[in-house]
């Protein structure tokens, strides 16, 4: 009303509770969990170690894989799967984690990191406590949902011969 006062009593509390309705949304929001990509990367990681460690072969659940892996993958995964591996050159690794086995303390899985470039959204895995194993998975967007292409291993061992005949080759260079 019109020429009532308002104690300064009543003035911070108000400040006080419009204060702690800004902060509160902000403090809820650090505990979130991950969203987008990143979630999608370590739903999947953690759907496909889950897989191995019960002795299952998650490269041949097509139907399993396809809520986390793109259409493209799981089709070039199938080509290759059904390949004779006497014929055509066949990965020493699993696709999904870069590796041959799996260590004891992979059941803790991290994201670490991601990274946008104009292909896919670029997210950092790690597993494990001690000797911790990274992989970067390749993201995204089918209809809608944030799926792996492709996955890549962090640590890149260097390949001598690779070198070495690049320095024997006698052709120009452009």
């Amino acid at each position: 009303m019109p020429g009532q006062r308002t104690n300064s009593t009543g003035r911070i509390k108000m400040r006080l509770y419009i204060m702690a309705c800004l902060l509160i949304p902000l403090s809820a929001r650090a505990s979130l969990p991950l969203a987008g990509p990143e979630a999608s990367a370590l739903r999947f990681n953690q759907w496909y170690l889950s897989q191995l460690q019960r002795d299952r072969n998650p490269l041949s659940d097509y139907k399993g894989l396809s809520p986390y892996v793109t259409e493209q993958t799981i089709k070039a995964l199938q080509k290759s799967n059904q390949s004779d591996p006497e014929i055509v050159d066949v990965p020493d690794v699993d696709m999904f984690i870069k590796a041959q086995d799996i260590e004891d303390d992979w059941q803790e899985i991290n994201v670490v990191s991601s990274d946008y470039d104009p292909v896919c959204m670029q997210v950092y895995i790690t597993f494990g406590t001690k000797n911790k194993h990274t992989v970067i998975d390749c993201m995204v967007k089918e209809k809608g949902i944030w799926k792996v292409n492709s996955v890549a291993g962090q640590a890149i061992s260097p390949n001598s011969g690779l070198k070495s005949s690049l320095l024997d080759n006698d052709s120009p260079r452009p």
